[in-house]
């Protein structure tokens, strides 16, 4: 009798044991899960389409909701306005962790429904509940492999969570009725400049093969590499703007930026991303050495650079000089193509 008296004050005791983890559970606070995909967007080259290992966000609460309960809010928005998260492994949809472990975001109250923004790449700010301000950047010294994706300014915003589901999803959500885009955008501009040697223009196939050449080298000037990317949230509603804020460069050499070469095509295409600027009134100047001849187009490199948007342009070099043509313009994704002659 001693020992079933035993068993069944065991037993409760685990029942209980169990009863008072599940409270704390339901009543503790529950931490945010973050997904993010980017669809049919890409980084900074349109190649790459995905997340790539350890890349960093940020995270903001940005507006908190009652459904019911008090009416007062757990205060989730002065507490979570830089949170850095990063990638658990890569993907066109990566799973998100807290940075460090336990300094998430967490969900306070279960009659919240919680709205976040997110961007990229992460900047330092004084702490978690800081907005790190304007992010300063310039393309001019950043647009090389190594460097290219820490100026490929994202923003997201829109996603909804709360207690009982804490999944934080930025992704498309625009076929629901009601729902809205939280996807991560662009918002810097991209220009592809995809230059050929042509063999049908006085061209031997030597001379083409010069376009890739590490002699040749390439020239464009008239754009405006400084600037800031700016963070805001103003009454629940967060924005993420880059504008320029410098004055135009006259001259900057490309050759060893962002590139991919096609010898057997002739052909060497110049992926660069660059701060939104109108150049549509004022052409830009491309200059392209190659085989020792200088050729130069000065009328038809017109790009209104907008964000989220890629610019191409097609310059093909002959014996009389440079033909650009058409510009096509498409949501990092396209838009319209281009072009026009370079004299020597």
């Amino acid at each position: 009798m001693k020992a079933k008296y035993l068993l069944i004050a065991t037993a409760a005791t685990l029942l209980a044991a169990c009863s008072n983890d599940e409270n704390v559970t339901d009543n503790g606070p529950v931490e945010a899960r973050v997904t993010a995909g980017f669809g049919a967007m890409s980084r900074a080259v349109n190649t790459d389409d995905t997340w790539a290992r350890n890349d960093e966000i940020g995270v903001m609460v940005t507006k908190v909701e009652q459904s019911g309960g008090s009416g007062t809010t757990s205060g989730m928005v002065d507490r979570y306005k830089n949170v850095k998260y990063i990638t658990e492994q890569g993907g066109g949809t990566a799973t998100f962790k807290a940075a460090e472990a336990g300094q998430g975001i967490f969900f306070q109250d279960a009659t919240e429904t919680v709205t976040f923004a997110a961007y990229y790449p992460y900047q330092t700010s004084t702490d978690a509940s800081t907005l790190p301000g304007a992010i300063t950047v310039n393309t001019k010294d950043n647009n090389t492999d190594a460097k290219q994706a820490k100026i490929d300014f994202l923003f997201a915003t829109g996603a909804t969570a709360s207690k009982s589901s804490p999944a934080v999803e930025f992704k498309d959500n625009s076929a629901t009725p009601g729902a809205t885009n939280c996807q991560f955008l662009h918002k810097m501009a991209q220009l592809k400049l995809v230059i050929v040697g042509s063999t049908a223009d006085g061209f031997t196939e030597e001379e083409a093969k010069a376009v890739c050449a590490g002699a040749s080298t390439y020239k464009l000037g008239g754009l405006k590499h400084e600037g800031a990317f700016t963070l805001e949230v103003s009454s629940g509603t967060a924005t993420g703007t880059a504008a320029s804020t410098g004055t135009a460069d006259g001259d900057w050499n490309i050759t060893g930026c962002m590139k991919k070469d096609e010898e057997s095509a002739y052909k060497r295409t110049y992926t660069l991303v660059l701060l939104p600027q109108d150049c549509s009134s004022s052409a830009l100047t491309f200059q392209a050495t190659i085989g020792g001849q200088t050729y130069k187009n000065t009328t038809d490199i017109t790009p209104n650079l907008k964000a989220g948007n890629t610019y191409t342009y097609t310059i093909t070099a002959k014996k009389k000089g440079l033909e650009v043509s058409g510009c096509t313009i498409k949501a990092w994704t396209s838009n319209d193509d281009k072009s026009g002659d370079a004299t020597m």
